[in-house]
């Protein structure tokens, strides 16, 4: 399909998917629209062999990237994100959503996962127990009062201040032999 018969909805974000000269959806292997008011990526479904998104700092809340399934790696920090699904994107190995307002982030269809960077959200709970090449974990000022890692086996970084963990939790997780752990 080619960009110009894709229907964009914000004229940032088309403005953006445009200016990487491509001609054809499919040719759009990064894409790069940090600071640009962006509100809503409609379009972006048809952008199928993506493997970069940097939509940092703009205006976002939701976020469906289920078709993009060859995303590797995406930067979603300082929006307004309420839902997330990368539920398609078995390839992802970076994902960076700080200062949002997720309470749920579905990450189990992820197993490639090496890091996620989730600080500032509303995050009450999180299943990692299918991501088990995750090595960089933050988590700090969320609402998490619990949270297992006992199946992240290769965690060298893990930041969980300001959450409102358990005595239970916290004990468990200073129990790991984690080189770089902020609690």
């Amino acid at each position: 399909m080619k960009l110009s018969e894709i229907e964009f909805v914000d004229e940032a974000f088309k403005t953006c998917v445009l200016a990487t000269a491509a001609e054809n959806a499919e040719d759009v292997i990064e894409l790069k629209c940090r600071k640009q008011k962006i509100s809503d990526v409609t379009g972006i479904e048809h952008l199928t062999s993506l493997k970069l998104l940097d939509l940092t700092r703009n205006e976002i809340s939701e976020l469906d990237l289920s078709k993009n399934t060859e995303l590797e790696e995406v930067f979603l920090g300082n929006n307004e994100l309420v839902s997330l699904d990368v539920s398609g994107c078995s390839k992802l190995t970076y994902l960076e959503v700080f200062i949002n307002q997720l309470e749920q982030l579905d990450v189990s269809k992820n197993p490639l996962l090496e890091a996620i960077c989730a600080n500032k959200n509303d995050l009450e709970a999180i299943d990692l127990s299918n991501n088990p090449e995750l090595m960089d974990l933050r988590l700090s000022q969320n609402e998490l009062a619990d949270i297992d890692i006992s199946l992240n086996s290769k965690l060298e970084k893990l930041e969980l201040k300001q959450n409102p963990l358990s005595d239970a939790a916290r004990s468990r997780v200073e129990q790991l032999n984690i080189a770089q752990l902020q609690l």
